[in-house]
């Protein structure tokens, strides 16, 4: 029994990574997630689930870059590419469409029960004027379950510093989606290599965050998080600074269409936050309203998988060094960003 369960998972791996040109595929022992809020565990989502499949796909180093012309050149076009083809339309929509093709495989070949899950972005269902970047919360931002921390769960990486899942091969730059199923297969262990990310050594992550949301690691105290026996120091977060420069509150943070300062400080609280996008303009150029993707420098800047080789080595990046320098000289401004770190 155990050996036709290996051989199962491992044909569904072949299956997702060529038919779905996924990057990464782990599965979760669905035990692990169980502590999830009531009404976001597994069970509560799947009744008789026995197992979750987690699958990824890697941001292209192309619209990476996209990302970094932006900051690192003022190249305001650029940001247009990284937001289509790294955080909004072509990554969700190709993800949305493999996850449910994942789905209906695993009815149709092994007549299991399957739910994809909801994900990312384009996939979140809060109400109200308040759009919570699924990356701060899942849950506040509607999602009903917890990706990132089910890739965790199937060993496709751990939490770094920033609070976002670096996998080896890529560090962040990593879209997931799962899908709960009543198959039962062989669970893969949550990853235990060496340590991805060491904030003390590093720390350029929180040396990026223009809002101070991603603390100094030498003079904050650490979260942690992960699943049982798989947690790491984190940041304690602070998901309103987030917010700020990831939608554009503030006007350094603007795409193509210009905004005005929403928010007078780095550190909002919800009511301000909920005052902001109330006076926010719907954005037209994108399939959101209000798009999340304006700042990402913890995104575009970690050094996990293997950012040197990708970025640095090949020339589409002169480093954090330049985006930090720029920062000092008045990228944010200076008297508001120095109040705030």
């Amino acid at each position: 029994m155990a050996f036709a369960t290996a051989q199962i998972t491992q044909e569904l791996k072949d299956w997702i990574i060529s038919t779905c040109d996924m990057d990464l595929v782990g599965i979760a022992d669905p035990a692990l997630l169980a502590d999830a809020p009531e009404g976001h565990r597994p069970a509560d989502l799947l009744p008789g689930v026995k197992s979750v499949v987690v699958m990824g796909r890697r941001l292209t180093d192309g619209a990476v870059s996209g990302g970094m012309r932006r900051i690192e050149d003022d190249q305001m076009p650029s940001q247009s590419s990284y937001a289509a083809f790294a955080r909004d339309l072509a990554p969700n929509f190709l993800l949305l469409k493999d996850t449910f093709q994942t789905a209906q495989y695993l009815e149709r070949a092994y007549g299991e029960v399957a739910a994809a899950m909801p994900f990312g972005e384009l996939q979140t269902g809060a109400t109200g004027v308040l759009p919570m970047p699924y990356w701060v919360d899942p849950y506040a931002a509607g999602l009903p379950f917890d990706v990132n921390r089910a890739a965790v769960a199937a060993g496709l990486g751990q939490y770094g510093w920033s609070t976002q899942v670096l996998t080896p091969e890529y560090g962040p730059r990593v879209q997931f989606s799962a899908v709960l199923t009543t198959l039962e297969l062989a669970f893969d262990a949550p990853y235990s290599g060496p340590r991805l990310c060491d904030p003390a050594a590093c720390g350029i992550c929180s040396r990026l965050c223009p809002t101070g949301a991603i603390k100094d690691p030498a003079a904050c105290q650490a979260a942690h998080k992960g699943v049982v026996g798989a947690e790491t120091e984190v940041t304690d977060f602070t998901r309103n600074s987030c917010i700020v420069a990831s939608c554009a509150l503030r006007k350094e943070f603007a795409g193509r269409i210009p905004v005005k300062d929403l928010v007078d400080t780095y550190d909002p609280t919800d009511e301000q936050i909920e005052d902001a996008f109330a006076q926010k303009a719907i954005q037209s150029l994108s399939l959101e309203h209000y798009p999340r993707y304006f700042c990402d420098r913890c995104l575009l800047y970690c050094p996990v998988g293997n950012w040197q080789e990708r970025f640095g080595d090949t020339g589409l990046s002169q480093g954090p060094e330049l985006v930090a320098e720029k920062m000092k000289s008045g990228f944010l401004e200076p008297a508001v960003a120095a109040d705030h770190r």
